[in-house]
């Protein structure tokens, strides 16, 4: 006898609709269990979670370390995208034909120590990566994904400064620390 295994979510985006959608009719997260979903999502791995309607932002919320498997991580930041994230109102039912949704898997953050403010630039300029900056226990994260809206390093670390509630000349500062990252999508 041959046995067919049938995957309920064989994709990151399926799997984030299905919470979202389930979310809005339950106002509670489903229940997926681990065979439901590919066995690439099975794995311990972060992720943020980002929804558009009709093209325009409406949430982006993740994690930055990996404490539970993927898909229990895209359930949960895809629910708190679509309805928690405190700069936009919650998406309704009328907004689901409009959804879109990228899922970013974030690489381990690695520490990075520039020299100086030209060697952060000149790094920045060429590799383009996810980028947290922490300074006064003020930390935010830029996905890379934000260097197709800020093309100059110098205005990207400003407006991640400005996230943080730094001031947005800050990036320039001694005691600055910085963490690089890249994702998958």
């Amino acid at each position: 006898m041959i046995f067919r295994y049938l995957m309920k979510f064989p994709t990151k985006e399926s799997l984030s609709r299905y919470a979202i959608e389930y979310f809005l009719e339950n106002e509670t997260a489903p229940l997926v269990k681990k065979n439901d979903v590919n066995n690439k999502l099975w794995k311990k791995a972060s992720c943020f979670v980002t929804v558009y309607v009709a093209g325009k932002l409406r949430g982006c919320i993740g994690d930055i370390i990996a404490k539970e498997p993927l898909y229990k991580n895209i359930i949960k930041n895809a629910i708190n995208a679509a309805f928690s994230d405190i700069r936009f109102s919650p998406i309704d039912k009328e907004e689901l034909p409009l959804l879109t949704i990228e899922v970013s898997v974030l690489s381990k953050p690695k520490d990075y120590k520039p020299k100086n403010t030209a060697d952060l630039i000149k790094y920045l300029e060429e590799k383009k990566p996810g980028l947290i900056l922490e300074k006064y226990g003020r930390k935010a994260l830029f996905l890379p994904q934000v260097w197709e809206e800020i093309k100059k390093p110098s205005e990207f670390l400003s407006h991640l400064c400005l996230k943080a509630g730094l001031n947005p000349f800050s990036w320039q500062d001694e005691g600055m620390r910085y963490w690089v990252f890249n994702v998958s999508k």
